[in-house]
């Protein structure tokens, strides 16, 4: 008999908790921290040279740096800039949501050294002559603005004006002349103008500038990216579509095929993906395009968790047990594996978040923070709605859980379930990954790989160029402005090919990249605007040793884990397969010549994390069948191994098919900024899959042959 006042209890719970969402989700989503990339704005790390020759760079000079950098980005109306000290000698500013960039970036690295020179070139006065804020601005007696400088020693400035007497005595602004003046009379109170600004904002913007100070340090600038509002704007409205998409399709599956636990799976996943957005905006965390993509990752990795226990459910259930027998063993069953295969995708988040940029640092902490949040929604509050239904009385039919009432009592012999002999067959699944790897292998010897500015440093220009156009007169206009550097063959993109994209073989000016802009604004119109990527050599040599790096210590760590949990056959099983998983997408991506960029790198250490989930399903189900089943001849194991395989068939293919719909929207209706972040995670997933399924087990069982061989020779014969 349904008890009905616990069913009302929940269902009212339930309800509250949508009004609670629909209510606040809309202020929550508006408060979270949009990064450059999808507002707009530019990031750009300096190295700080002292001034003196052969000076060190000490802390306080980064910090006085860091200090003026910030003060002159308020100059420029930015509330919260970004700027950060990354020992030993760098400085890393961020600013989004800015309006004019060109202006800003102009503004920051300017070094603004006041001079006074004389007829000789020589410099009798320097800006640190002035008063604290000696800099103001005032008028003529045609009311056009000046800059009123005021010095701090009067007696000072009357003996250059003297010794200057009917002679030029020119101000300079760093090497650029202001205004060269003939001293018509001795200046006895220490205050003097300087003319030719053409309106009161750029007096005012000078001034501030003068009043601010010289930069304590040279600036150089090693990696800078930009990218324009309307970019921005465009990433982020194409990626939620896509994510919507996926996130409704994700929805829609685990209501069909496990009816009542997939609708419940469903209320978590709203209520996971609100906790997100809460923690976002409590964290004050910076939400980036990778980590948009990196949110709708986890929501098909967040609802494997549910899988992985639905599916023992059914499998309980079809072995005649009753519903809540069922739902018991099934979540007891299934906690173990979903918790090690968390940490193991926690363990490749933690690589990225030490080695990556700071984008993908961001797409590694949306990924940590979703990773543990679809614990307490996906795994815990799952269970605890799913045990409230059942302690409820309701949906006791085998068909509420989608089993079907005539399967419900089938008690299936081993062999049935083992449809096909895949242990058996592992050598024409070793050729096959292996015919892929040397194709792959053959195309990076004869063609390389198409790597991004990233890692072999240069400058990436994409143009929005807002209307029809022929690439060869955009590569006509850059090859025109930068003559001496070579570019790629520019090519188009955008939902209306409106872009123009190419990239230049060595870091370019931005005053060149500027005349580019120019020049297309005269032939196509004011809307042409652009974005940029520039990485030095000294940047793109540190990316490519660090992505070496966080590969090799991500795989190194799952393994010495899965060593640790399950045994160390186990742990090579998965190294080997680890290394499969890498090298299949990097091989694919050499033969079709995709770009290799940062975001193919955290493509595939969230693939590593991934696949390992799927390699330890299916490990933890052969740990648990050696327990159970007779093991004794060379034979029984591969048969152990086959059951195995086939008792999580459902669950590896319906796990991959919740991600890939995911990343397969990304691909296909998302920002092309993370295009080929997509296609890695999509090459991931099924070399993933395929890896778990036909490569980690199958290389298992070759190992233990071995030691069968060495403990038990007679079973051979």
């Amino acid at each position: 008999m349904i008890k009905w006042f616990r069913l009302i209890t929940l269902v009212a719970f339930i309800a509250s908790a949508f009004f609670l969402m629909g209510t606040t989700t809309d202020k929550i989503a508006k408060d979270i921290r949009l990064g450059l990339d999808l507002q707009g704005g530019f990031e750009i790390v300096y190295q700080v040279e002292p001034l003196q020759p052969g000076a060190a760079v000490t802390d306080d000079l980064l910090k006085a740096t860091a200090a003026m950098i910030e003060r002159r980005v308020n100059i420029g109306g930015v509330t919260e800039p970004e700027v950060t000290i990354e020992n030993p000698d760098r400085i890393r500013v961020k600013l989004a949501g800015v309006t004019d960039q060109e202006a800003l970036r102009s503004l920051i690295d300017k070094p603004a050294v006041l001079t006074f020179r004389d007829s000789s070139g020589h410099a009798v006065m320097h800006g640190s002559d002035l008063a604290p804020n000696g800099a103001s601005v005032g008028f003529d007696d045609l009311k056009r603005p000046v800059i009123v400088l005021k010095f701090n020693d009067a007696a000072t400035f009357r003996d250059v004006t003297k010794a200057n007497l009917h002679r030029n005595v020119a101000i300079y602004l760093d090497d650029t002349m202001l205004t060269n003046p003939v001293i018509d009379e001795v200046i006895p109170n220490g205050s003097a103008q300087i003319r030719g600004q053409r309106t009161i904002e750029e007096a005012t913007q000078l001034a501030k500038i003068i009043n601010a100070g010289a930069l304590p340090s040279k600036l150089v600038q090693l990696q800078a990216n930009q990218v324009g509002a309307s970019l921005g704007a465009m990433s982020l409205d194409k990626t939620l579509t896509a994510g919507y998409i996926g996130f409704a399709a994700v929805l829609l599956f685990m209501l069909a095929v496990y009816r009542m636990p997939g609708m419940i799976a469903n209320i978590t996943l709203l209520v996971f993906a609100y906790i997100c957005m809460v923690l976002l905006g409590w964290m004050e965390a910076t939400l980036t395009l990778p980590g948009i993509a990196g949110f709708i990752l986890s929501v098909g990795m967040a609802v494997d968790a549910n899988i992985i226990t639905y599916e023992r459910i059914q499998e309980e259930i079809r072995s005649g047990k009753t519903i809540r027998s069922s739902f018991r063993a099934g979540q007891r069953h299934s906690f173990v594996t979903i918790i090690d295969s968390h940490v193991t995708t926690i363990i490749a988040a933690v690589v990225l978040l030490a080695f990556g940029s700071s984008s993908i640092q961001g797409f590694s902490i949306i990924l940590i923070m979703t990773l543990a949040t679809s614990l307490l929604t996906n795994v815990y509050g799952s269970r605890v709605l799913l045990g409230q239904v059942l302690a409820a009385n309701a949906c006791k039919r085998p068909g509420w859980f989608g089993v079907r009432q005539a399967d419900s009592a089938l008690q299936q012999d081993d062999r049935q379930i083992v449809k096909f002999d895949i242990v058996k067959n592992r050598r024409k699944f070793y050729a096959v990954s292996l015919g892929i790897l040397l194709i792959g292998l053959v195309t990076m010897i004869g063609f390389g790989l198409n790597l991004g500015v990233d890692f072999k440093a240069g400058t990436r220009l994409d143009l929005m160029i807002g209307k029809p156009f022929q690439t060869a007169d955009i590569a006509a206009a850059i090859r025109q402005d930068v003559p001496s550097v070579d570019f790629k063959p520019v090519t188009t993109f955008g939902s209306k090919q409106e872009w123009a994209t190419t990239t230049f073989e060595k870091p370019v000016d931005k005053q060149d990249l500027e005349r580019i802009q120019h020049d297309l604004q005269q032939k196509y119109g004011s809307q042409v605007s652009r974005q940029e990527s520039t990485v030095s050599p000294v940047i793109a040599e540190e990316m490519v040793k660090k992505a070496v790096v966080a590969v090799l210590l991500a795989a190194l760590g799952i393994a010495i884990y899965i060593a640790f949990r399950f045994q160390l056959l186990f742990g090579i099983a998965c190294v080997i397969a680890l290394l499969h998983d890498v090298f299949i997408p990097l091989a694919l991506f050499s033969v079709f010549q995709l770009e290799i960029d940062l975001t193919f790198i955290a493509a595939m250490l969230t693939i590593v994390g991934y696949s390992i989930n799927d390699t330890i399903v299916i490990f933890d189900r052969i740990r648990e069948n050696l327990k159970t089943m007779k093991v004794r001849t060379v034979e029984d194991l591969q048969q152990m191994v086959n059951v195995s395989l086939w008792q999580t068939m459902r669950r590896s293919l319906f796990t991959v098919a919740t991600v890939f719909v995911t990343a397969l929207s990304i691909a296909v209706l998302g920002s092309e900024g993370i295009h080929n972040f997509s296609l890695a995670l999509i090459f991931g997933l099924v070399s993933g899959t395929y890896s778990s399924i036909f490569i980690a087990a199958q290389v298992w069982v070759t190992l233990k042959k071995r030691e069968f061989a060495r403990m038990q020779p007679a079973a051979m014969e």
